[in-house]
């Protein structure tokens, strides 16, 4: 999927050193395979559990085909809409009891599954907070990633929904891209760009 590899570039980029405890981390991206991507370098990367609820089984369709190696480390919930509030529940008492990375991919998935309830956006916002604040309290990493678009009119548009993504101030956005030697992580709030280099992303 990418041009030209450089073994030499940032050969000690550890993705949870760019996470926040204190924000919800949001990773945005166009195409499913960009976070992949990422979620394969942070997982690779991580020594704490990783408690993953996959709601586009996207990643355990990797694992199951053997493209990526099951992590020890990594706790794989696959929620349907009967199972999905058993699993958020046990997630919460995993991530209350000691440091963890809980990942919900993606908010896309999490919408879907609950499209036939009644207030679907504050069902989800009020997940989103619940995990918020277990992971606050443990001093755990939440990262939360969602397929978008941007319309200048509308903000960030899940896709292909078309939802509107309803943005808190307790998030840090990482938008995904992709780029000559691999995947380019900008964040707006600083400014800054880095570059996972394919070479160094194990699902390559």
């Amino acid at each position: 999927m990418f041009k030209n590899p450089s073994d030499g570039a940032q050969p000690k980029l550890n993705l949870q050193t760019m996470l926040e405890q204190n924000l919800i981390n949001s990773v945005f991206y166009p195409d499913p395979f960009l976070k992949a991507g990422f979620i394969s370098k942070l997982v690779h990367d991580t020594k704490l559990e990783v408690l993953y609820l996959d709601l586009d089984l996207l990643y355990s369709g990797y694992v199951v085909s053997e493209m990526l190696a099951a992590e020890k480390n990594v706790t794989l919930f696959q929620p349907t809409s009967e199972t999905l509030y058993q699993m958020i529940k046990e997630i919460l008492v995993k991530a209350s009891l000691s440091q963890t990375i809980v990942v919900v991919d993606s908010l896309n998935g999490l919408y879907n599954i609950l499209n036939q309830k009644k207030n679907l956006g504050k069902t989800v916002m009020s997940i989103m907070m619940l995990l918020a604040s277990i992971t606050r309290m443990t001093k755990s990493y939440l990262v939360v990633t969602s397929m978008v678009r941007y319309k200048k009119e509308e903000g960030w548009i899940l896709s292909p929904t078309g939802k509107r993504l309803v943005e808190t101030k307790n998030s840090k956005k990482i938008l995904l891209e992709y780029g000559k030697e691999g995947i380019v992580l900008s964040m707006p709030s600083d400014s800054c760009k880095l570059v996972i280099p394919s070479n160094l992303i194990p699902l390559v």
